[in-house]
């Protein structure tokens, strides 16, 4: 897997992650969506790594 593909899943789930966490809260205030986007920034990133180390080190092929 390239970077390209690791970047696009990892904002694609960041994303998922953001709008998922917001539904359940059932508030839709801004300050709740920006809490939310910050916390899906923090998990996007971590699941970047996640994927980066996943390709490098564990690596099924």
């Amino acid at each position: 897997m390239d970077l390209r593909k690791i970047v696009i899943q990892a904002v694609v789930g960041s994303i998922l992650f953001t709008i998922i966490s917001v539904i359940l809260d059932g508030s839709y205030g801004r300050e709740i969506w920006i809490e939310k986007g910050i916390r899906g920034l923090v998990f996007g990133a971590l699941y970047g790594v996640f994927l980066v180390l996943r390709e490098k080190f564990i690596k099924k092929k």
